[in-house]
């Protein structure tokens, strides 16, 4: 496809962002879900310059920076420019990954720019429109994948920039709430491992035996370095904890 504009070139693979909306949907505790359907879009960004000055009780003060506009929406995005400051990109006017895609018409029009942005800018800042000087405008394209997710509450749609991965207005995507018997099962799965069991111990001590210490210091005072000093010990504390996270979330949970 050969754009109008130079954009930035494909960085992370569909698989790799279908790995990564994976990861996000269990870290929101979805278990069940179906992938759709996917998309490449590129989305018109104006990328431009822009300073700061202001007079006040006979100082100057000066900034100065950078930052984008979809050209879409009109909305300011920060993220896009952090990304392309932190990220390696590269450029190109006509498409080279062979996907199918598609590019958004921009409704943000050259002649606009500088004066959307100044009220843009000022706004976010909290400053009159006038203290802002806007310079360098620029049209780049910003490739974004679209994954269309099916969950038992919906389907949602997660939009992913190519270049970093990272998920665009991820809240959208609502936690799902577990039930008792998998908040357990998920415990003793993360218990497996040596910093996971820590972990909970330490939950433990400020849920269960931080009270009992509070009662008798003496005797936590050397029940504790024994748990956590010895092989007998550490494996005593492990059964306590397990035991205690099963009669929390099946009695009192």
């Amino acid at each position: 496809m050969l754009l109008d504009a130079p954009a930035l070139q494909v960085r992370y693979t569909l698989k790799d962002i279908l790995g990564i909306v994976e990861s996000v949907l269990k870290s929101r505790h979805w278990r069940k879900f179906d992938i759709e359907s996917t998309s490449l879009v590129y989305v018109p960004h104006w990328f431009f310059n822009f300073d700061v000055y202001q007079e006040a009780e006979g100082k100057s003060q000066t900034y100065a920076s950078q930052m984008a506009i979809d050209a879409v929406t009109g909305k300011l995005n920060p993220l896009i420019v952090q990304i392309m400051q932190s990220v390696p990109t590269k450029r190109e006017r006509e498409t080279t990954h062979g996907i199918e895609c598609e590019a958004r018409i921009p409704s943000v029009q050259n002649k606009e720019v500088k004066d959307i942005a100044a009220i843009k800018v000022a706004g976010e800042m909290n400053l009159s429109k006038e203290v802002v000087t806007v310079t360098g405008v620029n049209l780049l394209y910003i490739p974004y994948w679209q994954v269309w997710i099916r969950l038992p509450s919906g389907t949602k749609r997660i939009d992913l920039d190519a270049i970093s991965g990272s998920p665009v207005f991820i809240s959208d995507v609502p936690e799902r709430e577990r039930g008792s018997i998998e908040v357990t099962m998920d415990m003793l799965e993360d218990l497996k491992t040596p910093a996971g069991w820590v972990d909970y111990s330490k939950k433990a001590f400020d849920w269960g035996f931080g009270a009992a210490a509070t009662a008798g210091q003496g005797i936590m005072g050397s029940i504790a370095p024994w748990m956590l000093g010895t092989r007998v010990g550490q494996y005593t504390l492990l059964g306590l904890v397990i035991l205690f996270l099963v009669i929390y979330y099946f009695y009192l949970g």
